[in-house]
Formats: C-alpha cells, structure tokens, sequence
C-alpha cells in the first residue's frame, strides 16, 4: 500500500495509522534523509551546486537544497532525476526483506510523479481543505506562499486523486480519521 497526498494533509499520521493496524512503514522522505549522507549523493550535488549546501561538519543542509530547487524547475528536476530512481531501489530492497508483518505501508508524496512501482498495490491519497493544510505547514516554517510554491512541483491533486484507489479526507476529528484509515483497511484486507 502507498500513501500519498497533498502537502499538510496529515500522510504521516494516516500512514501511522496504518501501521498501527499491522503493517510495517516506509517513509520515503527518511529514505531521502538517508541517501543525503551516501557519499556518491552528497558528490553529485556538491559537483552541481557548491559547497555553500554544507554545514560546518560537511553534513548536507535540507533546507539549503529546498532554497535551491523549489525556486528553480530545471534544479528541482535534477534533484528528482539524482534521487527517485535511488529512493525506489532502496524502498524495493526494504520491503523484500522477512518481517514478521505480511503488509507494508509506504509513504511517498511523490508516487504517481516518479511512476508508479509494481510493488505498489493500493493508492491512497490524503487531503484537506487548503486552509487547514496552511495552518499545518505553519510547524515547518511555512506560509501559504511556500506551500504553494512546493506544490507547484507536483502533479495536481485531482489528478492524483483519479489515480489513487482511495481518497481520505482528513478535516474532521482523530477519530474520523481513524474510522476512515480503517475503513480502508477492512476493504484492502
């Protein structure tokens, strides 16, 4: 199963929930994290776009990189062109692994992007009223122009909601939520 879905709509948590019912969870932005560290990722950027992504211990920057490719498409498509295909081989590899769990549940924000991969069986999209995923985003540092912005880069919701098996609206209370995640789950089982 991939979870998917508009930014500040609540992936993380309805991905959890699935967890919680006995799956196990791939999230593939700590996937992304990871490949930050592998020398060969850290090269190819440094190569394309300076030392100025470093911090003083030559670990790479997160939010020095999002300054470079979210205002820029052609380095935002580099971006995706280094990592997706590595992102994917890795979620592969993880999800051949024994686990006493029969079911997995991956988190990819960028799933009908990319390609959908022929592990996945279940599309579920996450949404929520703009205003609310703004308010969300408000943590991470982020107004409604940023959030805008980094959504520019995506594939529209509604379309990604015609691709997806499932669509959770996540406007209401935890317990709607959780209602609605199992809900899905008792269809998929």
């Amino acid at each position: 199963m991939a979870v998917t879905g508009d930014v500040g709509a609540g992936k993380s948590t309805v991905s959890r929930l699935f967890e919680a019912l006995g799956g196990f969870l791939i999230d593939a932005d700590r996937v992304v994290a990871e490949l930050w560290r592998r020398p060969e990722v850290i090269g190819a950027a440094l190569e394309r776009w300076g030392r100025g992504i470093l911090d003083e211990d030559g670990r790479v920057v997160h939010a020095s990189v999002a300054g470079i490719i979210f205002p820029n498409r052609v380095e935002y498509e580099w971006a995706m062109a280094l990592l997706h295909p590595l992102v994917r081989k890795e979620i592969a590899r993880r999800l051949e692994l024994p686990r006493a769990e029969d079911w997995a549940i991956v988190e990819i924000p960028l799933l009908f992007e990319g390609g959908v991969p022929p592990w996945v069986t279940v599309r579920v999209f996450v949404t929520a009223p703009l205003a609310l995923r703004v308010e969300r985003c408000r943590v991470r540092g982020w107004d409604g122009a940023e959030l805008a912005k980094r959504e520019s880069f995506f594939m529209e919701s509604e379309r990604r909601m015609a691709l997806s098996d499932f669509v959770v609206r996540n406007d209401g209370s935890p317990e709607d939520l959780k209602l609605a995640v199992k809900g899905v789950y008792d269809e998929c089982s």
